[in-house]
């Protein structure tokens, strides 16, 4: 049966087309609102042509299991908030996590399988593989719940590996004690990405032991080395377990991430041409440098605008970022400089190197005459591709649909910056995007800084819909 939401938005679409152009159908949209997520025509597309609908008895029922049950969710996150698995970059602490993610997903019935991206043939020679990762005991955990049809029809996945904790004395608290405060959940991964994984596995077992049988494959992965841009996890399983459509359980404040930049965060250094017994010469050529790469943030932030997925956010303002800038290492290798940056782009890895490579020469120009040698633009994590889904195909509409359906909630499509989606859209789904709720990196206990936590009422609601997400996609 349909809801008197989904007869309200098919009565005001209805209208809506037949004051349209005939021939135009719902995909026509024009980019604008193709992207708003107020835009309704791709709800209303799936409502009358594909027919579905969540059985709301079904749904009354799930939801109210998962109020009954959320304590089992919160504490399953605590858990997972305990064991440490913090990102390093060269190594990481990934594998007693995905062990006891494994066991779960054994207990529920489910096959599992733990492998590390170089369990996979040639791993390392694949073009998108970031090596120097430490990968040997890094593991991914995906599990298998298998349907009616036996085709890989849908995969969930969240990220296992945290940044590091850093200086505990920022902290007020223990950061992998796991404790509901103040109707939060409060440690290191809470809300980047733990909460998902969590989220996944309850959801899955609510559904089990209800009798709940997908028409086809669900799978969910939990994949190591997301953090510091390595994205290795993500690729080993896109390139294992391909799948009709991908959830990548990773993003924040209900968004969903349909669209990545691409780009990186790159590195760029100069060494005075003899000894030096201060910092000062190093740090002219500073200013000269940042010229030219403020050159470069203008012609970026130039192309985002002009991107219809991109045009009138906050990613072109931001299309370069100055991560670091130094002149000597704290009274050594003071005729060393550095400026580290992040980039955004829709242009391809080639064009990118093309510019560094002319910017590079200009700088040798400008530095030689100070004694000042101009060296090269380093990648420091891999280079992201400039991906995306189409704001309005039919996996994004129908998690739009589940949310409205589930909690009244619309969710925003938009795009995000540097993302695991650039290898999973690649290389696991034309159809992936992500969908999360974590809190952003810029505010108190958020994404990455100390007391990072996630609210318990925001878990409950985000299990809700992707619980109706499930049943309406794969009932």
């Amino acid at each position: 049966m349909y809801t008197a939401y989904s007869f309200t938005v098919i009565a005001r679409q209805l209208a809506v087309y037949a004051s349209l152009p005939r021939g135009l159908c719902p995909r026509s949209a024009d980019a604008e609102s193709r992207q708003s997520p107020t835009c309704n025509y791709g709800i209303m597309y799936i409502l009358i042509k594909k027919g579905r609908n969540i059985a709301m008895t079904d749904l009354k029922k799930y939801c109210t299991l998962i109020e009954e049950r959320k304590e089992e969710l919160f504490d399953l996150l605590c858990c997972l908030v305990r064991i440490n698995s913090e990102n390093f970059g060269t190594h990481g602490n990934e594998k007693e996590c995905a062990e006891y993610i494994d066991s779960l997903c054994r207990e529920m019935g489910l096959e599992s399988e733990l492998y590390t991206p170089l369990d996979l043939p040639h791993y390392e020679q694949h073009p998108d593989a970031l090596r120097g990762r430490g990968l040997e005991n890094r593991p991914n955990v995906t599990a298998r719940w298998r349907g009616k049809e036996d085709t890989d029809a849908l995969m969930l996945m969240g990220h296992s590996d945290t940044v590091v904790i850093g200086d505990r004395g920022n902290w007020s608290f223990e950061p992998l004690a796991g404790e509901i405060r103040d109707g939060k959940i409060w440690g290191r991964g809470a809300c980047d990405d733990k909460y998902a994984i969590a989220t996944a596995l309850f959801i899955m077992k609510l559904l089990r032991e209800n009798g709940f049988a997908p028409k086809a494959n669900i799978l969910f992965t939990a994949y190591c080395d997301e953090e510091k841009g390595g994205s290795n996890g993500a690729l080993a399983a896109c390139l294992r377990y391909p799948c009709e459509r991908i959830v990548n359980m990773d993003g924040k404040d209900y968004e969903i991430w349909h669209c990545a930049s691409g780009g990186g965060t790159f590195r760029y250094r100069w060494h005075t041409e003899n000894p030096v017994d201060n910092a000062r010469l190093t740090a002219l050529a500073i200013p000269i440098v940042m010229e030219e790469l403020d050159k470069l943030k203008e012609k970026r932030t130039a192309e985002l605008e002009k991107n219809r997925f991109y045009a009138g956010t906050v990613i072109p303002s931001t299309a370069l970022r100055y991560m670091g800038i130094k002149a000597g290492e704290k009274g050594a290798d003071l005729g060393v400089g550095e400026v580290m940056f992040t980039m955004y782009t829709d242009r391809t890895r080639e064009e990118i190197f093309a510019e560094y490579r002319a910017m590079e020469e200009r700088l040798r120009e400008k530095l030689a005459p100070m004694g000042i040698v101009g060296e090269t633009v380093e990648s420091t994590n891999r280079f992201f591709h400039y991906v995306y889904s189409e704001p309005d195909c039919d996996s994004i509409l129908d998690m739009q649909t589940a949310a409205q359906e589930v909690v009244g909630r619309e969710l925003k499509v938009c795009g995000s910056c540097l993302s695991d989606l650039s290898v999973i859209l690649k290389y696991g789904s034309p159809q992936a995007y992500g969908f999360g709720i974590g809190r952003g990196f810029s505010v108190y206990g958020g994404a990455h800084q100390p007391d990072e936590h996630i609210e318990c009422d925001r878990l409950v609601e985000y299990a809700k819909i992707m619980l109706a997400y499930i049943l309406r996609v794969m009932g």
